[in-house]
């Protein structure tokens, strides 16, 4: 059974190498404002809860408009909204690798047939960008000018790309490091080894997957003597997990293990200020997705399926409390979907295995419409991101497609 122990760091974290000299120059991590009307991250919030609280969600959505971007097969692997552009990217080696739209016809602002996009983050007047292999660029949101782009160092991508944004400073993660942009210039401030995925809350970073660690934000500047900084707490693990979920004083994490006595997937709920594991839900055979939250539910979905499936159990959409109660099970057909919330309604983006897009009553499973994906250039779809703002709904499919729903 691997360790998943807490420690609180009294010294220098093995594994950890800072190169840019210092963590900060008296930066303290800021607070990203987010509203209703927008959509400005993967997972809307600092804290990638992917609940925009005070949305609205229609009861039922008609397609406004539909862009195939002129990049067949492809997903669409970035996608942000503002009040009045919509943005999306997908892999490069395509005619339309990045895009501005304008949001209530889809009508183009501009476009960059040379980015590469694996994510995106939205500032008040700045697009930023990152693709596999390192690179990251700025873009104005109104021309759509390159303001600065560096080329960063890949490590291995095999699980996506993270890309956070707190206002000031731009944090770039893949399963080999975090690396923080200055947002501004572009300038590198400090990196750290290690798989890159983050999430901020108040004051406290935190980095990781299947294992975290904590930094707390530096007060004063803070130089690093012997190249590594001192984190606030780690909480070891071993195999590979998703990105951290903030909620309220709780850090979950999902993780699958990998070796031939232990073949399963964990939901961990780590305490938020000592890293402590207050629970965990084991699943077999199975792969298990960061929870959305939603008022007093953590939901995420239990996947099974494809060519390793080795146990004849469904797959699952779940919702658990705080202490990790189940309240509801939906059984499903797909095996990875993507998941978001607006207000009181779950959004899930499945595959072709199941219907494309469905809302769900948070509180008890139920569905509450369908609509599949696909349009006339396609048989099947499936959902690839979900920007879900006050009475709309954005989503970039598998097939490059970005659809509006009102």
């Amino acid at each position: 059974m691997p360790s998943r122990r807490a420690v609180l760091a009294t010294g220098a974290s093995a594994g950890l190498a800072a190169v840019a000299g210092c963590l900060s120059s008296g930066h303290s991590f800021s607070t990203l404002e987010t509203d209703p009307d927008s959509w400005r991250l993967s997972r809307y919030d600092l804290q990638n809860t992917g609940h925009n609280a005070d949305a609205t969600v229609p009861d039922e959505p008609v397609e406004r408009w539909r862009v195939e971007l002129d990049s067949p097969g492809r997903d669409v692997g970035g996608l942000a909204v503002s009040e009045d552009v919509v943005v999306a990217g997908s892999e490069a080696e395509t005619s339309q690798s990045l895009v501005a739209l304008e949001r209530d016809d889809g009508s183009g602002r501009w476009e960059d047939e040379d980015a590469d996009v694996a994510a995106i983050a939205l500032g008040d007047d700045t697009v930023y960008t990152t693709a596999e292999d390192g690179d990251v660029a700025a873009y104005d949101i109104e021309t759509g000018e390159r303001d600065w782009e560096t080329a960063g160092e890949s490590g291995s991508t095999s699980h996506g790309v993270w890309l956070h944004l707190d206002g000031e400073t731009l944090y770039r993660g893949d399963d080999g490091r975090l690396t923080a942009y200055d947002a501004d210039s572009g300038e590198e401030r400090w990196r750290l080894s290690g798989y890159g995925a983050s999430a901020i809350d108040g004051d406290r970073l935190l980095r990781g997957n299947a294992g975290l660690t904590a930094y707390e934000s530096p007060t004063e500047s803070v130089r690093f003597d012997d190249g590594e900084p001192e984190p606030r707490w780690e909480a070891s693990g071993e195999g590979h997990g998703t990105f951290p979920v903030v909620w309220e004083d709780r850090v979950f994490v999902g993780a699958r293990y990998w070796s031939l006595d232990d073949d399963s997937a964990r939901l961990q709920a780590h305490r938020l200020d000592d890293g402590e594991l207050e629970w965990e839900r084991e699943f077999p055979g199975a792969y298990v997705t960061s929870p959305v939250i939603v008022g007093n539910r953590a939901i995420f979905h239990v996947g099974r399926g494809g060519w390793d499936d080795n146990t004849d159990e469904p797959s699952v959409l779940m919702a658990v409390d705080r202490e990790g109660t189940i309240g509801w099970e939906l059984e499903t057909e797909w095996e990875r979907p993507i998941l978001a919330a607006a207000g009181e309604t779950l959004l899930v983006g499945g595959d072709a295995d199941d219907t494309g897009l469905v809302a769900i009553d948070p509180t008890d499973g139920e569905r509450r419409w369908e609509r599949g994906l696909q349009g006339d250039s396609v048989q099947v779809a499936s959902a690839s991101a979900l920007a879900p703002v006050d009475g709309e709904l954005f989503v970039g499919t598998g097939h490059s497609h970005v659809v509006a729903y009102g």
